[in-house]
């Protein structure tokens, strides 16, 4: 089975898919992949999402682990909370700084289950939805390695990127001397993007807060910016 590289994504999705489903995969990624992809017309308003996030013991996906996924299923305009849902996985690779930046313990790791043990029920939980996540090249990137390196296997699916929404929109209001002057645009963290929504401040680097963050954070870019009858494969990546 050919893997795809760190951070290459299919030119094709649908095709992409189709080859997966050629493949002897794992079950739970094989039923994963038999789901349909999203009709090219269906909109944001006719969509179910699931907001991803994660903490990880560090910044880069192939030396890292993934220690702890949030995953909180919505619309756009209702959050299911009820069955929203988080892990705290096991690794080796924890280290004073990432401690101290999302509170997991060695104890905590210690005691929880291997990532390749709740794998299927993470893909089922996604299976079905459209992915949202606040900076793919964290929440894919490490997903994508994680199954690569524990089943040899593809696990990559397109995502909306609300930090790419946020990025478009800024850029778009910039001004024609700032644009010539190519002035920075204003942070695009999860933080200071909400706070542009004036939506409340959470806990930080808790995956479960965040990828609640995030789905209200989406929430508020579609209703400001009218984007309930735009198709969802338009804001792909």
């Amino acid at each position: 089975m050919a893997l795809l590289p760190y951070q290459v994504i299919p030119n094709d999705w649908d095709e992409f898919y189709s080859e997966q489903v050629q493949e002897s995969l794992l079950e739970s990624l094989d039923t994963f992949y038999h789901q349909p992809l999203l009709d090219p017309q269906q909109t944001i308003g006719a969509t179910d999402f699931v907001a991803l996030d994660i903490e990880t013991t560090g910044l880069n996906a192939q030396q890292d682990d993934i220690v702890s996924i949030g995953l909180v299923p919505f619309d756009h305009q209702r959050i299911y909370l009820a069955k929203a849902k988080h892990w705290v996985v096991s690794s080796h690779r924890l280290t004073p700084e990432s401690v101290m930046v999302h509170g997991i313990t060695h104890t905590d790791v210690a005691q929880a289950p291997s990532l390749k043990s709740v794998l299927p029920e993470i893909m089922e939980s996604l299976q079905g939805k459209q992915v949202v996540v606040h900076y793919r090249y964290m929440e894919r990137e490490f997903m994508r390695t994680a199954v690569a390196e524990l089943c040899q296997q593809n696990f990559l699916f397109p995502v909306i990127d609300t930090l790419e929404i946020e990025a478009r929109y800024l850029r778009e209001n910039q001004t024609l001397m700032a644009r010539f002057m190519n002035k920075q645009l204003p942070s695009l963290r999860l933080l200071y993007a909400r706070e542009r929504y004036h939506l409340p401040a959470y806990e930080n680097h808790n995956a479960l807060v965040d990828a609640l963050a995030t789905a209200e954070l989406l929430q508020a870019q579609i209703a400001n910016h009218q984007l309930t009858k735009k198709p969802v494969r338009a804001l792909w990546y």
